[in-house]
């Protein structure tokens, strides 16, 4: 029987940087459909990449906390994240995660436009339930990838993709999706004006 095709799922990336502490960061890797195995694509020159070569391991969090996703994909933690305690050596889960997987790289290719870890599974657990579908999480999902294009986007095209998201947030949305949109709002609005008085 053929092995089942990777596809992307979007959650956050723990790993550990040189001096000990750990980086966290959103990453969308491809994963066959029992979750054992991952495909990461981390850009050259990111931390993320930078880790992942030095150690070969990473662990990766199916979380429903968009708020902690908006931060992290902007670069803008507002706290540090808290991680449950007593794991291993090098496996850093994140507290509010809903399920986490710890990832060792089988192969590693460095070439091209980004680089390709395929991953095993050593480790994983669950924490909670995840919360389920909603409008307003995908939206902020959306709007977190935007505002890290900003530089490459017009702005119009920037408007009419908020102006389509909205109306999830708004009949769909709780305190934290509405927070999360908030702070991507005047995110981007801030990398547009900045954009602008550098053209």
């Amino acid at each position: 029987m053929s092995e089942s095709p990777l596809r992307i799922i979007e959650g956050m990336l723990t790993t550990e940087n040189a001096d000990g502490t750990v980086n966290v960061a959103p990453m969308g890797p491809r994963v066959n459909d029992n979750f054992t195995r991952f495909q990461l694509r981390p850009f050259p020159g990111s931390r993320t990449y930078e880790n992942l070569l030095r150690t070969r391991r990473a662990t990766f969090h199916v979380t429903d906390d968009v708020e902690m996703i908006a931060q992290a994909a902007v670069g803008d933690l507002h706290s540090p994240p808290s991680f449950v305690s007593d794991m291993p050596t090098g496996i850093h889960v994140l507290s509010g995660a809903c399920r986490w997987y710890a990832l060792e790289a089988v192969d590693v290719e460095t070439h091209g436009e980004r680089a390709s870890l395929i991953c095993a599974v050593q480790s994983s657990g669950k924490l909670r339930d995840y919360f389920g579908l909603n409008r307003a999480k995908h939206a902020v999902l959306e709007l977190a990838i935007l505002a890290t294009r900003v530089h490459l986007l017009p702005a119009e095209e920037i408007e009419a993709e908020i102006a389509m998201l909205t109306p999830w947030v708004e009949k769909t949305g709780g305190e934290s999706e509405l927070r999360a949109w908030e702070f991507l709002r005047s995110t981007i609005d801030q990398r547009l004006a900045a954009k602008q008085e550098s053209s």
